[in-house]
């Protein structure tokens, strides 16, 4: 289990022992991308090392296979390590009778000359003698004969993609106006990050930047959008859960609109997110992002720390962004997942062509209308500093780090 509990701290790693974290060296070398030279890779030919690779681990690697039966139906943890700047806490795990690989779904690269080969895989002593691996089960040797392909891609080598199950049919429920806070969630918004200039070649200047928002509090963030008789509006509801998970009120929120051009082709939510990049920290007006409408979906661990996060959101109640004949839909945020949009079209980016060099902000804000139920507003808005330089069509930005993170 990683955390910091703060953003100017370090990163605190502990291994969690019938159910209590115990804590990791400090000289142990954790990132938030996994344990470091975690494994040695020997590469021998007829008794000569030809090859030698350090190679980080991430427990939670795509590439999952069920040793036996014994275990889990599914994985209890996350696909990956990481995937944002500003994550707080993350869980990484290997369920009994699973396995995952060593090297990650992409795997790690050689150059070899054809023939009989010895691959000699090895976990590095401190991280053995740490979590007590057996000295038979430390290093594993395996025989590979290296033959030249003329197309290594035959049979794809893309990764496939993941699917949805099956939604499931709401009963009807109570209207729900002021629900209790203990079981609402909570949208906080993170600092802009992914910041640059893109210059185009007709003079025009433009700031792209990726944006997340993600659910905390006590709940998943779930709307349902029932689509109006003969049109391509959905009236959105929110949903709220007890303990048990058993549906117990819903609320109006607002509408889904379906986006039927290239790239998109499904329903989006309209009150989710805004963003604007203002001249001053305190500035109410600026520029806006033309980014209004979301598919909500769970893209990035940002806090899996956090009491009752989901460790695999794919495989429970899931997002389902729909298609243009969809007559419903189920958008969902998971509590300590966020969802995080890359703004590089016109419009959704900033137009800084006429804009004088200096400082600006840019601005994140969470649930802008104030239509979704949440446990508290104060977290909504986000800023994050940058600097614009440079001369016509040749712009160039800054961004200084935040809290000490450096994400551009």
């Amino acid at each position: 289990q990683l955390t910091r509990p703060d953003y100017t701290g370090p990163i605190m790693a502990a291994q969690v022992i019938d159910g209590n974290p115990v804590p990791l060296p400090a000289e142990m070398p954790v990132s938030w991308d996994g344990f470091e030279d975690f494994f040695h890779i020997e590469v021998t030919k007829a008794g000569v090392t030809v090859a030698e690779i350090d190679v980080d681990f991430c427990p939670n690697s795509y590439d999952r296979q069920r040793v036996s039966d014994d275990g889990p139906l599914t994985p209890t943890y996350p696909e990956a390590c990481f995937a944002n700047p500003f994550t707080k806490g993350m869980v990484w795990g290997i369920d009994g009778d699973w396995g995952t690989s060593t090297v990650g779904y992409y795997g790690t690269y050689a150059d070899l000359k054809n023939g009989a080969h010895k691959v000699t895989t090895s976990i590095s002593e401190d991280y053995a003698e740490l979590f007590d691996v057996a000295e038979d089960a430390r290093s594993v040797t395996t025989d590979i004969n290296v033959t030249t392909m003329k197309d290594p891609c035959h049979h794809g080598c893309g990764a496939p993609k993941a699917g949805y199950p099956a939604a499931v049919k709401n009963k009807a429920v109570p209207i729900m106006d002021n629900p209790a806070p203990s079981i609402l969630p909570d949208l906080e918004a993170l600092p802009a990050w992914g910041i640059s200039v893109q210059n185009k070649k007709n003079g025009k200047s433009f700031v792209t930047f990726g944006a997340t928002v993600w659910t905390s509090g006590a709940a998943d963030m779930v709307v349902e959008g029932f689509r109006r008789p003969n049109a391509a509006i959905m009236d959105g509801f929110q949903y709220f859960h007890n303990g048990a998970g058993d549906v117990i009120g819903k609320s109006q929120v607002g509408t889904l609109e379906y986006d039927q051009r290239d790239g998109h082709n499904h329903w989006h939510f309209l009150q989710f997110a805004g963003y604007s990049l203002l001249t001053a920290e305190d500035a109410t007006t600026g520029i806006r992002s033309t980014k209004e409408a979301f598919c909500l979906a769970p893209t990035d661990a940002i806090d899996l720390s956090l009491d009752g996060a989901a460790m695999n959101p794919q495989l429970g109640l899931s997002t389902a962004c729909g298609s243009q004949n969809s007559r419903w839909i189920r958008e969902i945020l998971p509590l300590g997942w966020g969802d995080t949009y890359f703004q590089g079209l016109p419009g959704q980016s900033f137009n800084i062509t006429n804009l004088p060099n200096g400082t600006y902000w840019i601005e994140v804000e969470a649930n802008p209308g104030g239509h979704l139920h949440e446990q508290t507003d104060a977290n909504n808005v986000e800023l994050r500093e940058i600097q614009l330089s440079g001369k016509y069509g040749k712009r160039k930005v800054v961004v200084p780090p935040w809290n000490g993170i450096d994400t551009d």
